[in-house]
């Protein structure tokens, strides 16, 4: 299954970093990240089937938005539209990330359900079919697979966890991070080895940690949710990084934005055996002046 994992103003350098694995049947043809013509100016990867995506961000405005589906026991509607448009239409719609959010609970459309977060430097909202209310994001942590926003499973847990560590230890606000353990303990939990700054931390530095925390393929059988599916798939779509079956682990992707204007959007794609098959990295900036109070 799809996990996410976002620092939301949590370091005073870098506003946003943004770990996706997404999750899917290694039959359904997708395309890597590329710079999209329509919409013009969007880059993402590409749901062939559904002509939708998973991740987007525009190339102005720092504006982004993800989808993961929910899972659950009953079976999404017959013939439903691709919840990788939800990406998209916001992007395109030029409508703040709260008013966006909150229209969407309004009308939560045909579509199978959905987990939607969008945002841009200033905000960020989730809108998800099985909440009540669309939630802004607060300073700090967010987790997210295929139940609710910050709902404990075990590969959000995981991830989470190490993540928290991570960025506390490169500097991130200790007020918001301060729950969460010292690296060298979180290191020493998950049987990894981060790599650290030699100097000043640079956003490469960062997606380099990233993809480790992303390649995890560990499972649990504790703490499983109960979705519908046996116990013995519940726990195998436990990993962080999910091989060796159907759905599985298609791609990771991190993108990070600095106070400086800086983008940073990597994307690195795999085969139905996980081995590494395709890497895209797009680096561009912006103008510093997006980022500001929350509107």
């Amino acid at each position: 299954m799809s996990v996410v994992d976002i620092a939301w103003r949590a370091h005073p350098y870098f506003p946003l970093v943004l770990l996706y694995n997404r999750t899917e049947k290694q039959t359904r043809a997708t395309a890597p990240a590329a710079w999209w013509t329509d919409p013009p100016d969007v880059l993402a990867g590409r749901d062939l089937q559904g002509q939708g995506t998973w991740l987007a961000v525009s190339r102005e405005g720092g504006r982004f938005a993800l989808v993961t589906g929910f899972r659950e026991a009953a079976p999404a509607p017959v013939d439903a539209p691709s919840r990788g448009e939800l990406p998209l239409v916001y992007l395109a719609s030029g409508e703040d990330p709260v008013v966006f959010a909150r229209r969407f609970m309004r009308d939560k459309g045909p579509y199978a359900p959905f987990n939607l977060i969008v945002g841009n430097p200033r905000q960020a909202h989730y809108a998800a079919t099985r909440a009540r209310l669309p939630i802004a994001l607060t300073e700090g942590l967010h987790t997210l697979s295929n139940g609710l926003l910050d709902q404990r499973w075990p590969q959000t847990e995981r991830l989470g966890t190490l993540f928290g560590a991570y960025i506390k230890a490169v500097g991130g606000f200790t007020t918001l991070l301060d729950g969460y353990p010292r690296l060298r303990d979180a290191q020493a939990l998950y049987g990894c080895e981060l790599p650290m700054p030699d100097e000043e931390l640079r956003a490469a530095d960062i997606a380099e940690a990233a993809f480790i925390m992303l390649a995890d393929r560990h499972t649990s059988d504790a703490g499983l949710p109960e979705t519908g599916l046996d116990r013995a798939e519940e726990q195998r779509r436990s990993a962080v990084f999910i091989a060796g079956g159907e759905p599985g682990t298609r791609s990771s992707t991190v993108f990070i934005m600095g106070r400086d204007g800086s983008l940073h959007f990597e994307e690195r794609s795999f085969d139905a055996d996980g081995a590494l098959c395709g890497r895209v990295l797009e680096e561009w900036q912006q103008d510093p002046a997006v980022f500001g109070a929350p509107t």
